[in-house]
């Protein structure tokens, strides 16, 4: 097994990391381990949130446990320490390199993310390939991009925001090397 210091740091962004993200960050965990990579959350509004009893129970079926998840305020120092964020919707790139410029190198939203890894990918070689080609000037409303947030909606928009960021997460992880 490889240490904590030699896994690949891969965190997942949403705007108040109480829905989407930790959803990606549980099922990642959940379905991948924490061997290869190490996974967090982390969202753009205050700190020490709980999850949505809807999310919790949407979770909860799949045998995942969210209800000691508390909200992550993104900082400067995470933005830093992460291999590849993953953001839950375009802007949120952008956001990212208000707290680190360097962020939009390794920040791209899930959805792109999981329409371009190619099997065997490292992280790095899959941002260096993303990186030749990509216009950081689509991320100011590329709306097809994005996870569509179930915060405060009905029980099935969680299901079906849960079943969209499992596949997507699925696909990302083990597709990377």
């Amino acid at each position: 097994m490889e240490s904590a210091d030699q896994r690949k740091r891969i965190l997942f962004v949403c705007t108040a990391n109480i829905c989407r993200s930790p959803t990606a960050e549980y099922l990642a965990r959940h379905r991948f381990g924490s061997e290869k990579f190490h996974v967090r959350s982390a969202g753009f509004m205050a700190s020490d949130r709980s999850c949505p009893d809807e999310l919790q129970r949407v979770l909860s079926s799949r045998g995942i446990s969210v209800a000691d998840h508390r909200s992550y305020k993104l900082d400067q120092d995470t933005v830093t320490a992460a291999d590849l964020i993953l953001t839950m919707e375009s802007r949120h790139v952008l956001d990212a390199t208000v707290l680190d410029r360097r962020a939009l190198r390794k920040a791209m939203p899930l959805k792109e993310a999981a329409a371009a890894v190619k099997s065997g990918d490292t992280i790095a070689s899959f941002l260096d390939r993303v990186n030749d080609t990509r216009d950081p000037q689509k991320y100011l409303a590329a709306e097809e991009l994005d996870v569509a947030d179930p915060y405060k909606k009905r029980l099935k928009v969680y299901e079906r925001a849960v079943e969209e960021i499992d596949g997507l997460v699925t696909t990302v992880l083990s597709r990377l090397s």
